[in-house]
């Protein structure tokens, strides 16, 4: 068990030290030699928990996104009202997707395209709209949806989650302006 936690630890701390390069060199012109000199630990360590720059990238995404996930659930169990919960969710998903693009602006014009963003991506909107898809259902037996029937709660559940991933793709691709990306978390927020 201590073993794990030491692991645990190690791997940490290799992720920390890497979102730091990145964010000073980028994905492609980081090394693990600059990696593993930032985390004050040898290329060896490195490769012993990491295959390649890649493999340490991966999981430094793997862990924003379902940091993301998890921070947009909490906020959603903290409102009764499924609207309400609908509204929280995108809100906070937009919010913190917001945050993780300020922290890479070196790294995000690397990732269009990226296969392994794409893969882990479609995984992520499997498990959005399941939780979009409880919020939606929630909502229509307490009548406070009657936008669709009942039939169609995964299709909304599906243009939701398009719905915010081209708001993601709009924040993380294309814009770098602040305003621009707080006013439309707002609309989402509140309502338009």
């Amino acid at each position: 068990m201590n073993n794990l936690c030491k692991d645990d630890i190690v791997k940490n701390s290799i992720i920390e030290a890497a979102k730091r390069v990145f964010q000073k060199w980028g994905l492609h012109k980081t090394t693990m030699e600059d990696i593993a000199h930032e985390a004050g630990k040898g290329k060896s360590t490195l490769y012993y928990y990491y295959k390649s720059k890649d493999e340490i990238f991966e999981a430094m995404i793997t862990d924003e996104f379902s940091n993301i996930i998890i921070k947009a659930k909490t906020s959603v169990s903290k409102v009764s009202s499924s609207k309400e919960k609908l509204k929280k969710y995108i809100a906070t998903m937009l919010t913190e997707i917001k945050k993780t693009v300020s922290v890479y602006p070196l790294v995000k014009g690397e990732l269009k395209g990226n296969q392994y963003i794409e893969k882990l991506r479609k995984q992520l909107d499997d498990k959005e709209e399941s939780i979009i898809m409880e919020i939606l259902k929630e909502g229509f037996e307490k009548g406070e949806f009657n936008f669709f029937n009942e039939t169609q709660l995964s299709k909304a559940a599906n243009v939701i989650v398009g719905t915010i991933r081209g708001l993601e793709l709009y924040l993380f691709l294309d814009i770098d302006d602040n305003e621009k990306i707080d006013i439309v978390t707002r609309m989402i927020a509140e309502g338009i």
